[in-house]
């Protein structure tokens, strides 16, 4: 490390010491993060949320009023209060900060209001008179932190301002003041290179494309996708300065980016006695796009690089003090010597401090998960501790599944903020683990002099699984965490604006089962019919009770069609199929009311469900099931038979089942009592007494008018216009039945890969047309959705282009992301979407080609070539895929969604019957019990090391109250209740 760099940061901790106040030491993580505060003053602040009422909700704004006070709660947390009379006045709003006050605004239209803001869509029909309420809630933490570094790319790589002043409202709203802040700084790297000498094609070849800017970023690749153009460059500018006065406008802290080290290869050339070294190749990209160019930290160039950039960026944006960059994301550095990489930090934060002496170096933690078996205790302190405490802020990027901080001391005294990273490339199908979040959380909270200052969303892309946000977002608020049964019920009232039973019994059944996941599932999202087709596919992990997800789609169906609101009869056809997906396998039955499930049977838990046996089903489904479900093949010699076609039987089955008998009605409460302190838990979301009737009409399967007679004379037509009218609605019966429509393929392909195995052409054929007629569907109600359309992610940038060429480029990026990741496939299917446009044009064509190929082999008895498959499907289908770019997708829906999904509701709901869901439940029982082997040997590799930690730390408490006495604990005893307490993840997400 220079001499420069060691004197600098020796007199910036001598000041820190020399400053520190003697009731700050019990907390000196804390000190520096106190000097940040918002720039903007109250009254501006007060302004913005005001601003943000006129577009929420124009007609009603004028009803609040919105005052900035930060003398209302204790300092360096947000308070916010709300007091409204309930008459015909105004409802005032006090925060803090803007971002506790539009926190506030949020908090009282969810609980107070019945009412739903999100990515995809909002529910905020007001009523006339706005409710009564005194509302007084301070945040658990200092910080709620947003984004990934890879967010940008993966969802807001071609965002323009409308949609990016949206996302800042939405951050506002849900109390986020902490978020990223990366737009336009490929501009001012131009300026810093540019001025140093690098000419405009060095530069050419190390700036990426937009799609690609996180890898760019960090140093995985280099120029992929490029290269960017002065008017990108001059539109990124003015686009950054508007986010960043509109998140400084309400008291957001933004983050700005910094120097990690990664240079053109063009700085060899002016620097040839620099020592710049070439990085290891990441995922196969070839060395052209790869292997870049890393400039030692150790290096005098560092410092001037590195402060030149910041003081570019504040000569531009102006600064909060707050930091990002990344020098070794998925990257081996060059020596494991803690001298080493304690220099390396330093050097680091060296660049921003010369800069910006109140610098705050932002470091995401994945390094510290994704490559373990380098970052060792000695390795992982040397870093973190190379940086004053305090002046580095660790971002724990997956504490919902795999925290760091307990393996890493709380990162040796560094503040570090628990987040939920939940989604990898942006991927589509519904996931959560909210047992395991919650569990998490519960353990971070009360770890021994737990450093964590805060709480965040660290997803690779949104626009996906929106609850699990929600849901998140309040557990900046929350001091304990809520009954997850009673919850799921009052958000279905709040999306929906409706407290119709059957919603709130739907998303019961998902938050319990697929939001559920405690079985260290680690590829949701690279489901079987989003990936390439190959002969030694396995089946999709199953980690959640698939019966529970159908018994959903049930009751969203019959909202849909518009039946009587009879919760009880919704699924008595599902009752008693599988196991109960919050007991993992090989546990005891748990009694509805049982604590472990969230309470007593008046607390809202869904119905229990009666026994079943697979003899029971008719015969003839059970055919069908063989070949699209089951657990086994048919026999060949019954595949060879003469017998009704598949296809035909498919649409034989859309006919209507018959009505199931009654049954008691379903009694859970939705609603209680709103309470003055609302971050307690014994604090119940107001559900309302509003009661929103379902749309007029009835579109059911065939030959079911007699049933429609029925339900007028039940109640009157009009009830139908309140919730089958809502986006929100809308948006999640195409998603839940996208759902059904996943797992159906997935199980289509892997039974046409079994008639393939046992030589059944016959079979074979059948599947393949199954799962080309399935794959239509999906295209079909993908389109209807404006929320899963390619063209809109086209259309977006393409909207950047001011020339053809950039136009195609731009398309080319676009394409090439949600596909082959690479110019030949490097990480194909990472990122891949289940939207209208890619199932027609990318899924569609590679089923079709890989069936095919199957009927081609058995046809002329050769053998299947895998490679030779993949080679021509890259040539045929994938790679034109990504080089169409005059190819027209729509962005605006077509068809009616609810239309669409009832007709598709009453063609594959034959399909899951007692055999096919039992055969699911087997899965389910193998994946939980797989994961519990792998906690096993997680356990008993990290058991030493963590056993040592604890006891350090238990050593230290006691002789803090005086007392040395330190009890032996059993080592086989700690690792078995370590287990009992991993077993019990899912149940626990249910506790009161």
């Amino acid at each position: 490390m220079s001499i420069q760099v060691t004197l600098f940061l020796g007199v910036l901790v001598s000041v820190g010491a020399a400053t520190e106040h003697p009731v700050e030491d019990a907390r000196p993580w804390e000190m520096h993060l106190k000097q940040l505060s918002p720039s903007a003053s109250n009254a501006v602040q007060a302004d913005a949320v005001m601003g943000l009422l006129k577009r929420l909700i124009p007609d009603r704004a004028k009803d609040f009023m919105v005052t900035i006070d930060p003398s209302i709660g204790p300092q360096y947390k947000d308070t916010f209060m709300v007091t409204s009379p309930g008459t015909n006045v105004s409802v005032d709003v006090v925060g803090t900060t803007g971002v506790a006050a539009a926190w506030g605004l949020l908090h009282y239209l969810k609980y107070s209001c019945n009412t739903h803001v999100s990515w995809e869509a909002d529910q905020l029909d007001l009523p006339d008179a706005l409710p009564a309420a005194q509302i007084k809630v301070t945040s658990v933490d200092r910080f709620r932190y947003y984004q990934n570094v890879c967010t940008v790319s993966y969802s807001m790589a071609w965002w323009g301002w409308d949609r990016w002043e949206r996302e800042i409202d939405w951050m506002a709203l849900n109390g986020i003041n902490l978020p990223l802040a990366f737009t336009g700084q490929e501009a001012i790297w131009h300026r810093v290179y540019t001025t140093m000498g690098l000419t405009q094609e060095e530069l050419d070849e190390h700036f990426s494309g937009p799609a690609f800017f996180a890898w760019a970023r960090m140093g995985n690749i280099r120029g992929w996708g490029g290269p960017l153009s002065m008017a990108w460059h001059n539109q990124t500018l003015a686009l950054q300065h508007k986010i960043l006065d509109r998140m400084r406008q309400f008291g957001i802290l933004p983050v700005l980016p910094a120097f990690a080290g990664h240079v053109p290869a063009g700085l060899t050339r002016l620097y040839p006695e620099a020592n710049i070294t070439r990085m290891s190749r990441w995922v196969n990209f070839p060395d052209q796009y790869s292997r870049t160019y890393l400039l030692d930290p150790n290096d005098p160039l560092f410092l001037k690089i590195g402060s030149a950039f910041i003081q570019e960026i504040i000569s531009e944006f102006g600064t909060d003090h707050i930091y990002n960059c990344d020098t070794f994301n998925e990257m081996k550095p060059a020596s494991n010597d803690p001298a080493y990489l304690k220099g390396v930090g330093a050097a680091i934060y060296g660049g921003m401090a010369q800069a910006d002496p109140g610098a705050i170096w932002v470091m995401q933690g994945w390094i510290f998960y994704n490559a373990q078996q380098f970052w060792h205790t000695e390795q992982a302190k040397a870093l973190l501790t190379s940086v004053p405490i305090g002046r580095l802020l660790v971002l724990d990027l997956a504490s919902e599944r795999a925290p760091q901080y307990n393996r890493l001391e709380s990162y040796f005294g560094q503040p570090f903020i628990f987040n939920m990273l939940h989604n990898y490339g942006g991927v589509d199908g519904l996931f959560g683990n909210v047992g395991t979040l919650l569990q998490n959380l519960k353990e971070a909270r009360a770890y021994p002099n737990v450093t964590m200052v805060g709480t965040g969303l660290t997803p690779e892309g949104i626009n996906q699984n929106y609850v699990m946000y929600d849901f998140m977002n309040e557990m900046g608020w929350r001091q304990e965490a809520p009954n997850v049964t009673q919850w799921a019920g009052n958000y279905s009232g709040r999306r929906y604006g409706s407290n119709d039973p059957r919603l709130v019994t739907a998303w019961q059944y998902l938050m319990r089962s697929v939001y559920n996941e405690s079985s260290q599932t680690a590829n949701h999202g690279q489901y079987v019919l989003v990936t390439v087709p190959r002969l030694d596919r396995k089946p999709d992990g199953m980690w959640y009770n698939m019966t529970d997800v159908v018994a959903a789609w049930d009751l969203l169906v019959e909202v849909a069609r518009g039946d009587a609101d009879d919760a009880s009869r919704a699924h008595e056809d599902l009752e008693g199929v599988g196991m109960d997906p919050a007991i993992p396998a090989g546990q005891g039955a748990i009694k509805q009311g049982d604590a472990r499930r969230g309470g007593s049977e008046q607390e809202g838990n869904p119905p229990p469900r009666r026994g079943f046996s697979a003899r029971e089903e008719d015969a003839d489904q059970q055919g069908f099931i063989a070949t699209v479900g089951g657990d086994a093949p048919m026999p060949r010699h019954s595949l060879e038979r003469n017998r009704e076609p598949q296809q035909q039987r498919l649409r034989r089955s859309v006919q209507p089942r018959p009505v199931p008998p009654a049954r008691p009605s379903y009694a859970g409460e939705a609603s209680g009592p709103q309470q003055q302190d609302m971050s307690k838990e014994d604090y119940h979301e107001e559900g309302g007494d509003r009661r929103w009737d379902a749309r007029e009409g009835g579109e059911g399967g065939e030959g079911g008018e007699g049933r429609e007679g029925e339900r007028e004379a039940r109640r009157p037509r009009e009830r139908r216009a309140k919730v089958t009218d809502q986006d929100t609605f809308r948006h999640d019966l195409v998603d839940v039945t996208r759902q059904i429509l996943q797992v159906t393929g997935g199980q289509m392909v892997m039974k046409m890969i079994d008639h393939y195995r046992n030589k059944v052409l016959l079979a074979v054929q059948e599947s393949h047309l199954l799962l080309i007629d399935l794959l239509k569907d999906m295209e079909e109600l993908l389109a209807s959705s404006p929320d899963f359309l390619l063209g809109r992610w086209l259309r977006d940038a393409a909207s950047w282009a001011t020339t053809q060429e950039e136009r195609d480029l731009y398309l080319y990026n676009a394409l090439n992301q949600i596909s082959l990741w690479g110019p030949q496939g490097q990480i194909t299917d990472y990122a891949v979407k289940q939207w209208a446009g890619v199932v027609s044009d990318y899924l569609m064509p590679r089923w079709d080609k890989f069936g095919r190929a199957l009927v081609e082999c058995l046809a002329e008895g050769k053998p299947f070539d895998q490679l030779a498959f993949g080679e021509d499907l890259f040539k045929t289908v994938e790679e034109p895929f990504t080089k169409n770019v005059n190819r027209t997708f729509n962005s605006e829906p077509i068809g009616d969604s609810v239309e669409i999904a009832l007709r598709l509701h009453a063609k594959y709901r034959p399909v899951y019957d007692a055999r096919f869901l039992g055969y699911l439940e087997q899965r389910h029982r193998q994946l939980l019990v797989k994961g519990e082997r792998k906690m096993k040997r997680k356990m008993k590799k990290e058991g030493k090391l963590k056993k040592g930690m604890v006891k350090k730390m238990k050593k230290e408490t006691m002789k803090k109250k005086g007392t040395m006495k330190v009890e032996e604990e059993d080592d086989g005893r700690e690792m078995k209740m370590e287990l009992d307490s991993w077993r019990e993840n899912s149940i626990k997400a249910f506790e009161e």
